[in-house]
């Protein structure tokens, strides 16, 4: 499987997840869905401020992991196909953590600079605000072109920085998501229903 399978694999699973636990947000009309994932990003990058200020490891790989899922699920909501927009590098590498190997020097990270990656992400996530305001105001504005490409930005920053620190994203993501579905009290029904035990 080629990791632009993998990604799109882990829309599916995110999708059918985000439809059975987030019921509340699924529902939200487009404009609303996704400016619900810039302000999960806003709140990711002040995390992400911490993180450079603390070098809270744990933080990081939560907010790592969270932001990936957000990515995923901002994706579903413009219908993106995220492996399709990274185009070749998506089917040459072996795995998500190659993937952010070969990206490094593109996004330009560096050990030496602990500001790096809340540089790249408030960057893009602010960009993704202004696409959100523009819709609002019915700008002539691309806004849908914009948020897709902030969007992949964002991807990239997160598969560039779990894959310095060793972190493998679809491991990390799968715990992520069961521990959110355990939040749930229809959690046994749901996993019932996909064959899954009570």
């Amino acid at each position: 499987m080629t990791v632009r399978d993998q990604l799109l694999a882990l829309q599916w699973t995110q999708l059918k997840h985000d439809e059975a636990y987030h019921k509340d947000v699924v529902i939200l009309p487009l404009a609303q869905r996704i400016k619900h994932m810039a302000l999960h990003n806003a709140k990711y990058t002040a995390h992400l401020f911490e993180v450079a200020e603390t070098g809270d490891e744990a933080r990081l790989i939560k907010t790592l992991t969270d932001a990936f899922i957000i990515s995923l699920a901002s994706a579903n909501t413009l219908n993106q196909d995220l492996g399709g927009e990274l185009g070749e590098a998506a089917v040459a590498a072996t795995s998500l953590p190659a993937l952010g190997a070969d990206l490094t020097v593109e996004l330009a990270r560096s050990d030496a600079d602990p500001l790096w990656l809340v540089r790249a992400f408030a960057r893009q996530n602010g960009q993704l605000a202004k696409a959100c305001e523009s819709w609002d105001h019915l700008e002539s504005v691309p806004f849908r072109d914009l948020m897709r490409s902030c969007n992949v930005a964002i991807l990239k920053a997160v598969l560039v920085e779990a894959s310095a620190r060793e972190l493998d994203l679809a491991e990390a993501y799968r715990a992520r998501i069961r521990e959110v579905e355990t939040r749930s009290i229809f959690d046994g029904h749901y996993r019932e229903g996909a064959g899954g035990e009570a």
